[in-house]
């Protein structure tokens, strides 16, 4: 009996669909991690947001009403201090003085408050604290970049029942809203909630 074999035409056929089937799969493996690396720049993208949410939610609800003081000036008699390249930022930045800062058995020498601030420098959207509230002329602050690629900065405050860009008053606002353009997301809009401020411009908490 004889035995037939594959003809030349049949192996290239059946070479050409093995070829086929391989450039497909790997192309579904490669969609498929691409897909999976997205995903999970998506959820570290999100998680340094919500990072960065609580971080300046815990800073804001913790503002006291305490004038701002700046790289040795002399004290403001706001208790907010922000605008157009404050702190050298490249958009809005803002100043303030919180309350809480944690000092278990007065173990540190210092008070509970603590000098804060916020600004973008190259795209970076810092906080910026220092270890006295009245810091001197000179002191660096520590510095903490919490997300990257953003392209605006801006600051609006809440009292009288609108939103205003700008804020002069010597007392706190009902709230203060964050305005963060990012590359990858656009416009993140944040509003928080601000201590009620009393009527007079004295300081709180400058006793340690």
């Amino acid at each position: 009996m004889s035995q037939r074999g594959f003809t030349l035409i049949e192996v290239l056929i059946a070479m050409a669909i093995v070829a086929i089937i391989g450039v497909a799969s790997a192309q579904v493996v490669s969609s498929v991690i691409a897909s999976d690396e997205a995903s999970r720049k998506g959820d570290k993208r999100i998680t340094l947001l919500q990072r960065t949410y609580q971080t300046i939610q815990r800073d804001m609800l913790q503002m006291t009403s305490r004038s701002a003081r700046v790289n040795g000036a002399k004290p403001s008699k706001q208790f907010i201090f922000a605008g157009e390249n404050v702190l050298e930022s490249d958009d809005d930045g803002i100043v303030f003085t919180r309350k809480g800062w944690r000092n278990p058995a007065q173990m540190f020498p210092r008070s509970n408050l603590q000098g804060v601030g916020y600004r973008v420098v190259d795209g970076k959207l810092e906080r910026l604290h220092y270890l006295y509230p009245d810091q001197g002329a000179g002191t660096e602050p520590q510095i903490t970049t919490l997300i990257e690629g953003v392209i605006g900065f801006k600051l609006e405050y809440f009292d009288e029942k609108k939103w205003q860009k700008q804020w002069q008053k010597p007392t706190l606002p009902q709230g203060i809203a964050l305005n963060i353009t990012t590359e990858a997301l656009g416009v993140v809009r944040w509003q928080f909630l601000v201590p009620s401020s009393p009527s007079t411009s004295k300081n709180e908490g400058d006793k340690p």
